[in-house]
């Protein structure tokens, strides 16, 4: 028996999946995250004649934007250079996307970002750090090297305490060596379909209850995606806060922070705290703003700092301890590498959120542009191609943007 095949044997013993009470399912529970008084402008609108780009990685044939929209069945597509303009693209048709008593596609619909929050849990876990003192490497550095333990004492009296002994810099690169397989062995025992059941969608289990249920870990600190560790980094984030809810802290900081100007939602657990790897919702142009954010790593429109700099060089660049990414979270024809829940292009300086199944929050520092795509996660299909073709696209969008500064 193979040792992946041992572990998960061995974690459906722990995970006891006969053993889970059933109750009737509750509807699951959003907190809503409101905006600030006033919203921050994004440049003026600009537009483009239909944008070529390389279809693949050799430039073999030519692909059109209008057509990469269908393909990749965008529901909203924003492209925004501060100082030049920006594109604003949406399904009209609302082919895609369409969802029951929601808006049609447009700058008032929210829409579901899925993984792309891994990547807001991971801005929002900064700015907590950065309010209890945190500024520089050196800061941010003692704080990661402190184990998930130090900062939640309850999680140690799991069966083997496995997530206590996790430093946080291993938790945010999901490196936690915790026993996890996010889509099961075979299609069976899915830690994400269980967590998504019990924390959830039944709200029988909090974050940090279901989290103890994975004591046994590896011994090693590879590479494995993992829903979990991002919860887990949530829990982290608001014990920073005392008392404070996240979902609180974010609409009081980060989303009063890029001048939203609209409302948020962020699925919750039974306990009221945020769930880290999915569930928010927001419009996609308070996503760019977010990305803007971001790409001025941690400043605000009026140039106030909010989250140090110091920060995104840590966990936007690359670094050698990439090299053990693998299938089944790589995709061999664009490879990617990780950062602190952000997606590193490989021997670039552009970096992304991904969701599942065609959501980004692509920034590109070297170009000063933000990309936000979503696209329909029911429809989407040969995701790593259209992935691999998302970014030409991405590419040939900050070119043309970048062009319009230059005169052309």
């Amino acid at each position: 028996m193979t040792t992946s095949r041992f572990a998960w044997l061995a974690a459906a013993l722990l995970i006891g999946f006969s053993l889970v009470p059933q109750e009737a399912p509750a509807e699951p529970k959003n907190k809503t995250i409101l905006p600030p008084p006033k919203a921050a402008a994004l440049p003026p609108q600009t537009n483009f004649i239909d944008i070529e780009y390389a279809c693949d990685n050799v430039g073999h044939d030519v692909c059109y934007l209008s057509d990469f929209m269908k393909r990749a069945k965008v529901c909203a597509l924003i492209v925004v250079k501060p100082g030049v303009g920006t594109f604003e693209k949406y399904d009209l048709t609302n082919e895609f996307c369409a969802e029951e008593n929601a808006p049609p596609n447009g700058p008032a619909k929210l829409y579901g970002v899925a993984s792309v929050t891994k990547s807001i849990t991971s801005t929002v876990l900064a700015h907590a750090l950065a309010a209890r003192g945190a500024h520089s490497k050196a800061d941010f550095g003692k704080e990661l090297t402190k184990s998930v333990g130090d900062f939640i004492p309850e999680i140690r009296s799991g069966l083997l305490a496995g997530y206590a002994v996790v430093p946080l810099d291993h938790l945010l690169r999901m490196r936690s060596g915790i026993w996890w397989s996010e889509y099961g062995w075979h299609g069976f025992f899915s830690g994400a379909a269980l967590f998504a059941k019990l924390v959830r969608v039944d709200m029988q289990e909090s974050v940090i209850t279901f989290a103890r249920r994975f004591g046994f870990r590896s011994g090693s600190a590879k590479f494995n995606y993992s829903a979990l560790d991002a919860a887990v980094a949530a829990a982290v984030a608001e014990r920073l806060l005392a008392d404070e809810p996240l979902t609180h802290f974010l609409q009081a900081g980060l989303w009063a922070a890029i001048g939203a100007e609209s409302k948020a939602t962020w699925g919750v657990d039974n306990t009221g705290l945020a769930i880290g790897p999915c569930c928010f919702k927001a419009s996609a142009r308070d996503l760019a703003r977010f990305g803007l954010l971001v790409l001025r790593k941690g400043r605000d429109a009026k140039g106030q700092v909010i989250i140090p700099e110091a920060w995104f060089d840590i966990a936007t660049k690359p670094s050698d301890r990439f090299s053990d990414i693998g299938p089944p979270f790589q995709n061999n024809g664009c490879r990617l590498d990780y950062g602190y829940f952000w997606w590193v292009r490989q021997n670039r300086s552009d970096f992304t959120a991904v969701g599942r199944d065609g959501q980004f929050v692509h920034v590109f520092p070297n170009s000063n542009t933000v990309v936000i795509q979503i696209s329909d996660w029911h429809a989407w299909t040969n995701g790593d191609a259209l992935e691999c073709e998302t970014f030409r696209a991405h590419d040939a969008l900050v070119r043309a943007i970048g062009q319009r500064g230059n005169g052309k």
